[in-house]
């Protein structure tokens, strides 16, 4: 009897103890939907949208508002520590470290200002504006741009550019005892008088990086889509430049081309100041598809492969002058404008506005630099002992190049002008292999060189990363852009 009595016991402390869990996982579960229901995501950006996918490392400024005094090595040990208290979280996302490392060991201006504002002169660079103007403005000695002119690292104060700031310390009202100058979205000069000079270094600014990607599809114009999918003109000519040597963007882009980008935003102080690096691209042109990864080598200079790791950098650029459009192609039998014959066009002629950069296509040497005939100003570049090319018509040649001057690629040797037998400003443009004359357009590249075996691990690594999200962002509307300008 005794037994059962004890077995009934442990049945019902069972039975309770079973009783107690439900009613915590059901407590536990409302907890969560509250949680849910009560703080939505508050880590969504304000300035991403349906079209943009975006992921953010946010860095904040620290306040020196405790500060006594205000010298160069307090900003200096306000920076270090700053740099201490902002450490982000390792990144899974590849070519992020420099960013990173950059945004973590920036310091702010503006307590500087907070401290004693009343002490601070402001001024909006106008044309024309010098240090001295400045100073003679707002009633300041003006030996102190003097003294400026005289110290180091003085050519960012010497020359200041119309709409930057210009801020001016002036304990006592008539002396300049420290200059803040917002020299470029992300830096700022700082300057503090020390005896006879002054003390003048540059600082960072604090930065948050937001990741964006974007797509869109050329209609009539790649800069009209490029505006739609909300990406400056600079970052569709990088774009440019990366895929530069297997698209002649001049004449190949056609509507219904389409494009993805994945790049950095840099933000101060929650604006977005300007964009950072492509960290991956896509184009598709006529059908074909080409996609980009960045990668930086041991030095840390940033290049661009293919996904299975051969550069984007060929041997030759597609053509000499950026965004003209052709006006003559290669051909053996074209009626010429001004002989009014039939004979062969050995070339193609780039039509663009007088004075428009001309690029050498390839890294070589200048075998000829000078009038030639009919060619007018002609630059001949030798690239080695298989192949040469031809500039011709030009206005002008670049300073400090010559005949036996070496050159390298993209390096602007001369503008565009109508030397020579020429109807009109345009460049003339001739592609030699073996002596013999060769269609710039449809020459076949050499090839390009693999990515350096040391690195290969690494890179393929950050390739498939960076694969997946080009992929992902064919789940995004596509941006598509109409222009009655060219592309």
């Amino acid at each position: 009897m005794s037994q059962t009595q004890n077995h009934n016991r442990d049945f019902k402390e069972l039975e309770n103890k079973r009783s107690g869990r439900k009613v915590w996982y059901w407590l536990l579960l409302l907890a969560i939907i509250s949680t849910i229901i009560l703080y939505p995501d508050r880590n969504q950006d304000s300035d991403s949208s349906g079209s943009t996918d975006q992921t953010i490392i946010k860095l904040t400024d620290e306040s020196f508002a405790d500060r006594d005094t205000i010298s160069d090595k307090s900003l200096s040990t306000s920076a270090d520590k700053q740099a201490a208290n902002n450490q982000p979280e390792p990144s899974h996302i590849p070519m992020l470290a420099d960013a990173l490392t950059s945004a973590a060991s920036g310091v702010s201006f503006k307590p500087l200002l907070e401290k004693s504002p009343d002490l601070w002169k402001s001024s909006t660079i106008r044309k024309g504006d010098t240090l001295y103007v400045i100073l003679k403005r707002f009633g300041l000695k003006t030996a102190a741009a003097t003294l400026v002119a005289r110290s180091d690292n003085s050519n960012q104060l010497v020359r200041l550019t119309p709409g930057r700031t210009l801020h001016i310390l002036s304990k006592d009202g008539s002396n300049s005892d420290v200059f803040v100058y917002e020299n470029s979205p992300l830096t700022w000069i700082y300057a503090s008088k020390n005896g006879s000079r002054y003390d003048i270094s540059s600082k960072k600014l604090p930065t948050t990086t937001h990741i964006r990607k974007v797509k869109g599809e050329v209609i009539s114009s790649l800069y009209a889509a490029a505006k739609v999918a909300g990406i400056s003109d600079t970052l569709t000519m990088n774009m440019t430049e990366i895929f530069g040597w297997d698209i002649d963007f001049a004449i190949n882009v056609q509507p219904g081309d389409r494009f993805k980008l994945i790049f950095e935003d840099i933000y101060v102080n929650g604006s977005k100041k300007t964009h950072g690096d492509i960290l991956a691209a896509e184009f598709i042109n006529n059908g074909k598809t080409y996609r980009a990864i960045a990668h930086r080598d041991d030095d840390g200079v940033l290049h661009y492969y293919s996904p299975d790791g051969r550069s984007m950098q060929k041997t030759f650029l597609r053509t000499p002058v950026k965004f003209s459009r052709i006006s003559s192609r290669f051909s053996k039998a074209r009626y010429h404008p001004i002989l009014k014959r039939t004979r062969a066009h050995n070339g193609v002629d780039y039509a663009a506005r007088r004075g428009t950069p001309i690029r050498a296509t390839a890294a070589g040497r200048i075998i000829h630099l000078g009038r030639k005939g009919g060619y007018g100003n002609t630059v001949i570049i030798s690239h080695g002992s298989t192949y040469s090319t031809l500039y011709a018509h030009m206005s002008s040649f670049s300073r400090g190049i010559a005949k036996g001057s070496r050159v390298k690629q993209g390096q602007i040797i001369g503008r565009v002008g109508s030397t020579g037998l020429a109807s009109g400003p345009h460049l003339h443009y001739e592609f030699r292999v073996n002596g013999k004359h060769v269609n710039p357009l449809t020459f076949r590249q050499p090839a390009s060189k693999p990515i350096q075996q040391s690195q290969k691990a690494d890179f393929e690594r950050s390739a498939r990363y960076w694969k997946e999200q080009l992929d992902t962002l064919d789940s995004l509307n596509i941006a598509a852009g109409t222009s009655t300008s060219g592309s």
